[in-house]
């Protein structure tokens, strides 16, 4: 598709699709870029083609005074420059990956489809060499727009897993998080009375086998994994779900008690710095129910229930202990983030670090020991209420 030609319903033989303005920005930064390289590379004797692109280099969090939960970002950033041919073959590879991933926003937009970064990637794996080299780009043309991806028809392939949605025995089953775009919409939640959010997907394996999204003590709830660190399309259902039922469901985290779980739970709550244009699919309500030092030490058993940390491990710590990602322009601790600070300093003055599957290995089971914990939590919410 010629990006430098007006577009008309022709084109498709259908009308158009609808643009919004956001959508707009970014049609705009992409018919000006390409534009700007026709116009070079017609001068003579030589032009010098240039795309232009911002990346986020550091973020310090504040709150919009409108909404005291809304966290926004202040954003630094640096301009980057990919020349063609470029002083470097690398330099004239780069070129070509972000024009070729301009050239497919474009036509998502124009088109009015959704496509995903995976797709974008198998198009012309032998230009990209690796998914990360499009996951990159993408982050840093949305910044450069100053959209959310979603604006750019762009997503992530799904990774998330959840169960209890539908309160029905023949759809209640593991099925993949659904997009949540225009159109969708939530079946009935009145049965649900909670949401466990879960950092591994065995974890999550094993609670689904058990059938805990219908636990008969706490009431019937909903599990959720992104199988890790979480992806967009897990963060923005749950703040989608959060929205349409608080505050009659309430979120908790189980994470592993370990540098990589804390950080984990902190993207849930706060996103993250290459994420700072999705501020709207923060949860910063979502509460950590374990698994914590106090639950290590209680269990005991010696060395047996921990590990000692790798220097991978520490270095996230400290990392975590010093960013200015945790701390408001006041330099105060966002709301949860306090109790996550003791429990990586007690990390790493005892060099240890453990998983959840100890809870099973225990005397009570990881069964067992959640129904305490959220019945405690929920408990606590209705006295509030």
């Amino acid at each position: 598709m010629d990006l430098c030609r007006p577009y008309n319903d022709a084109t498709l033989g259908t009308s158009a699709p609808q643009i919004t303005a956001a959508n707009q920005k970014v049609v705009d930064y992409i018919e000006n870029t390409f534009s700007n390289i026709l116009r070079e590379i017609e001068a003579r004797p030589c032009g010098k083609p240039v795309i232009i692109l911002k990346r986020i280099v550091a973020v310090r969090p504040y709150y919009d005074e409108a909404d005291f939960m809304r966290l926004k970002w202040h954003i630094e950033d640096r301009e980057v420059q990919y020349r063609f041919p470029g002083r470097t073959e690398d330099e004239a590879w780069r070129f070509t990956c972000v024009g070729r991933i301009l050239s497919e926003i474009y036509t998502a937009i124009k088109d009015g489809v959704t496509v995903t970064k995976r797709d974008i990637y198998y198009r012309d794996p032998t230009l990209f060499k690796q998914q990360e080299t499009v996951d990159r780009y993408i982050d840093d043309i949305a910044h450069t727009c100053q959209v959310a991806r979603s604006d750019l028809k762009v997503t992530g392939s799904p990774k998330g897993l959840l169960a209890g949605l539908f309160n029905n025995d023949r759809r209640d089953q593991t099925a993949i998080i659904p997009a949540v775009d225009i159109g969708f919409t939530f079946p009935d939640l009145s049965h649900q009375r909670w949401v466990l959010v879960v950092e591994k997907e065995a974890t999550f394996n094993s609670l689904v086998e058990r059938q805990y999204q219908r636990n008969h003590t706490i009431g019937p709830g909903l599990l959720v994994t992104a199988k890790g660190y979480p992806d967009l399309a897990t963060r923005r259902f749950l703040r989608a779900l959060l929205n349409h039922v608080e505050p009659s469901v309430k979120a908790f985290g189980l994470m592993d008690w370990d540098p990589d779980g804390i950080q984990i739970l902190k993207c849930y709550r706060y996103g993250s710095k290459k994420m700072a244009q999705e501020h709207g699919c923060n949860i910063p309500e979502m509460k950590w129910i374990g698994l914590k030092a106090e639950d290590v030490t209680r269990i005991g058993q010696g060395d047996n229930a921990s590990m000692p940390l790798s220097m991978r491990d520490r270095a996230i710590a400290l990392s975590m202990l010093t960013s200015e990602e945790w701390r408001d322009g006041s330099g105060a601790l966002l709301p949860g983030l306090e109790e996550c600070t003791t429990e990586l300093q007690q990390m790493l003055i005892l060099n240890r670090k453990a998983e959840t599957q100890i809870l099973d290995e225990s005397g009570d089971s990881l069964e067992e020991w959640l129904t305490v914990h959220l019945a405690d939590e929920l408990q606590e919410d209705r006295m509030m209420w």
